[in-house]
């Protein structure tokens, strides 16, 4: 009786230990190089159209060029690195200009940050062209470049511990990399937050499906969120069958929390945004927000306040140029959340 016991003791502190563990995170979703250039005129002006013959020509020399480190996935990390809650695997497919070009070093320079891609020497990064005109219209060019061999990789094999991960965010990136990973995440035990981005409306129904079974939380703009539900013919009380919580941004509104209670009824929670010092860039912003809730969920926050950390770390990236330019840290976060809130969450207090 004495001997089980004692084996019962032991088996508990291994359990609580274990237990303890699982406070790791998983990144997926796209790294890329943003290229920011401006032009002096409208490109209105800029651009010669034949709708008849179907041509087109239009000739932008940009007076400016900045390049940022970007992506979904390298956004939300660098925000996770500031922060420095929990230990973050970061995953995804580069080309060989990732570390040559700095991306490597930047991203690195984080403690709490496991860099694990997959680097296809043959391709390059992925990389985003942004050229802004005079009347701030954009001009978008997208290379996807070795973001594309995302598909191919298998978290199963480069995941050795999947019961020391409390949450994996899958986001954007390309479709059968998602679908892939949403699979591998499930047969791993590992939660997962489905983050489709502005993907979304190039998923099939049954995709989408299939995702959602797989997922705890859903996270998306209003528009995305509403995308999801006109692709599945679902509304938000059908979506609550499949996942337990859905969390919609909106900009300077906000953001909304969409779950069920206890009961079983359906419940619509407002979140305030935190007001930044100065805006002078808003993307990033909801890589910013992703990032904070993730670290409130791992840190057993509740949902408003994962959410209320999360508007407050997005304010923090639109103070600066580029989604991965802005400093701070978790004293910084704690002050602004006092601010806005009036309250300090004892999770965050003595971190």
């Amino acid at each position: 009786m004495r001997k089980n016991n004692i084996l019962s003791i032991y088996f508990n502190l291994y359990k609580v230990k274990t237990e303890m563990k699982r406070d790791k995170v998983i990144v997926l979703g796209s790294l890329a190089f943003d290229y920011i250039m401006g032009f002096d005129e409208n490109f209105v002006n800029a651009v010669s159209i034949d709708y008849e013959k179907k041509v087109y020509q239009s000739t932008v020399t940009a007076n400016s060029r900045i390049q940022h480190f970007g992506g979904t996935a390298g956004n939300i990390a660098y925000n996770l690195g500031l922060l420095n809650i929990s230990p973050v695997s970061l995953l995804g497919s580069v080309g060989k200009d990732f570390e040559s070009l700095g991306y490597k070093d930047h991203i690195t320079k984080f403690q709490n940050i496991d860099l694990n891609v997959d680097i296809q020497i043959d391709l390059f990064t992925a990389a985003c062209y942004i050229v802004n005109d005079e009347k701030s219209n954009q001009m978008i060019i997208f290379h996807g470049g070795a973001l594309d061999d995302g598909k191919n990789i298998d978290l199963r094999r480069k995941i050795k511990n999947p019961e020391q991960y409390a949450y994996a965010i899958n986001s954007t990136q390309g479709i059968d990399a998602m679908k892939n990973f949403a699979d591998q995440l499930s047969e791993l035990g590992i939660p997962m937050i489905f983050d489709p981005g502005q993907i979304t409306p190039l998923f099939s129904k049954d995709n989408l499906m299939s995702i959602l079974a797989k997922s705890e939380f859903l996270i998306g703009n209003t528009y995305e969120i509403n995308q999801v539900m006109s692709k599945t013919e679902m509304n938000e009380t059908d979506l609550l069958e499949y996942i337990s919580t859905i969390v919609k941004t909106k900009g300077s509104e906000g953001s909304e929390i969409v779950t069920k209670t206890p009961s079983g009824k359906v419940e619509s929670i407002e979140i305030p945004i935190s007001n930044p010092n100065k805006v002078i860039d808003t993307t990033g912003a909801g890589d910013g927000y992703r990032a904070g809730f993730l670290s409130g969920m791992i840190l057993n926050m509740s949902l408003q306040d994962s959410c209320r950390l999360g508007s407050t770390v997005g304010s923090f990236v639109v103070e600066t140029s580029g989604a991965q330019t802005q400093i701070y840290d978790i004293s910084d976060v704690r002050k602004r959340f006092l601010d806005t809130f009036g309250f300090i969450p004892s999770e965050i207090e003595n971190l």
